[in-house]
C-alpha cells in the first residue's frame, strides 16, 4: 500500500490533521504515567519544595481522567494554505487492558474517513473509503516513519492532559517566577534540546499555558499553548491548543467541542475487529509506507 504516493486531497489534509491531533489528542496511553526517568536536577532543594505541589496540582487532571469523549475542530495552516476537519476522540483507562485511544477524522458527510486506534500496544491506522489499513506495534519510529515528523508517543500523551511533566523527566535546569507565572527550563529528549514551560499559577488550579523546545542552535522546533481553560466535570482542561512548528511552516489549532469526562465508554471502542475481511494491509519498511 502506498499512502504517500498519490493521496487525495482528504487524505493529505487529514493525514496532516491527525499527525497533530496525534501531538494533541492522539495517540499514546499504552504506557502508564512514569514516577520519573531522570533526576538530574540543577535547581535548589528550596525550588524543588516551590516545584513538587505544583506538578502534583497539574497530575491531578490525568488521575482523575478514566474516560474522555469529545469533538474536535482542527484548523491546519501549512505554508500559507489552510483546511479544517473535524474529529472525534474517544480515551480510557481498562483495568484490563491500559490506556485506550480511539480517533475519526470525519467527512462532509459525518461520516468517518480515516480511523486511527491505540490500544494493547499496537496502532492500526485505516483509510475508510479505500479499505486499506498499517497495523504495528505502537513505537516512536512507526509514528515517525506514518507522520513524517519527530512524534513521540510520549508527547502526545502529555499534550491530550496539557502537561508536558507526565513523561517523568525531571532533568530540570532552571526556576524563574515573575507574577503570577512560573518558567521552567528543563533538557529536552534529544541531546543538546532545551524546553521551556509555562505555569501560570492561580489558586489550587495551576495550568500550563506555553510549551517551547528549542534545539542545540537556539532554533524554535515547536510551540504549544494551551488555552480557554474551563472545568469539565470538575476537571479543569484547555478548550483551545495551538501547535506551531516554525521548520515545517505549520500551525494547527485545535478546538474542543462537548468534552464529556468519566463518561462510560465501552472497550469495544478500541478493538480492531470492525476491519471489513478485505481489508489490505500496507507494512512501513526504511521509514516509508509501503
Amino acid at each position: 500500500m502506498r499512502r504517500d504516493s498519490s493521496p487525495t486531497k482528504f487524505a493529505r489534509t487529514a493525514l496532516v490533521s491527525l499527525k497533530y491531533a496525534l501531538l494533541l489528542l492522539v495517540l499514546q496511553f499504552v504506557l502508564a504515567c512514569s514516577s520519573g526517568r531522570g533526576t538530574n536536577l540543577k535547581i535548589s532543594p528550596a525550588e524543588i519544595d516551590a516545584l513538587t505541589p505544583i506538578l502534583t496540582d497539574l497530575r491531578l487532571s490525568y488521575d482523575l481522567t478514566f474516560s474522555l469523549k469529545m469533538q474536535m475542530k482542527v484548523i491546519i495552516e501549512e505554508k500559507g494554505k489552510s483546511e479544517e476537519i473535524r474529529e472525534v476522540l474517544w480515551y480510557k483507562k481498562s483495568d484490563t487492558n491500559g490506556d485506550l485511544l480511539h480517533i475519526q477524522t470525519m467527512g462532509v458527510f459525518n461520516e468517518p474517513r480515516i480511523i486511527a486506534i491505540a490500544a494493547r500496544g499496537k496502532f492500526l491506522l485505516y483509510f475508510v473509503n479505500e479499505q486499506e489499513a498499517i497495523l504495528e506495534s505502537l513505537e516512536d519510529s512507526v509514528l515517525r516513519a506514518i507522520f513524517g515528523i519527530d512524534l513521540r508517543i510520549s508527547d502526545v500523551r502529555n499534550a491530550i492532559f496539557a502537561n508536558p511533566f507526565l513523561d517523568g523527566r525531571l532533568d530540570f535546569i532552571s526556576l524563574s517566577k515573575s507574577s503570577r507565572k512560573l518558567l521552567v527550563k528543563r533538557q529536552g529528549e534529544e541531546t543538546g534540546y532545551t524546553e521551556e514551560i509555562t505555569i501560570l499559577l492561580q489558586e489550587a488550579n495551576p495550568t500550563i499555558r506555553q510549551w517551547i523546545i528549542t534545539d542545540q542552535n537556539g532554533t524554535k522546533i515547536q510551540e504549544t499553548k494551551f488555552s480557554d481553560y474551563r472545568s469539565v466535570g470538575g476537571i479543569l482542561r484547555p478548550f483551545q491548543v495551538e501547535i506551531a512548528r516554525p521548520v515545517d511552516q505549520t500551525r494547527v489549532l485545535l478546538k474542543s467541542i462537548k468534552p464529556e469526562i468519566n463518561t462510560d465508554i465501552s472497550d469495544q471502542k478500541f478493538s480492531f475487529s470492525f476491519l471489513p475481511e478485505n481489508t489490505k494491509f500496507g507494512n512501513i519498511r526504511s521509514g516509508k509506507i509501503e
